[in-house]
């Protein structure tokens, strides 16, 4: 399946989706945490890079 087509895929079951609004939430919930602002850099540094290196099957394999 092509990038374009699971990207489609996602939009249509969950509605608008973006690599954004996944860094926002995870932010929120390390804010709501009480994680420490240079924590919360790191984490969303190794998010982004995740969206990069890691497929959309990988990844819901994990979660």
């Amino acid at each position: 399946m092509k990038y374009e087509e699971i990207m489609a895929c996602i939009q249509d079951i969950n509605g608008p989706w973006s690599n954004a609004a996944c860094m926002g939430y995870c932010r929120m919930a390390m804010q709501n945490a009480g994680v420490d602002e240079c924590t919360q850099r790191k984490v969303l540094r190794e998010l982004e890079a995740c969206f990069d290196q890691v497929s959309v099957e990988e990844a819901a394999q994990v979660g």
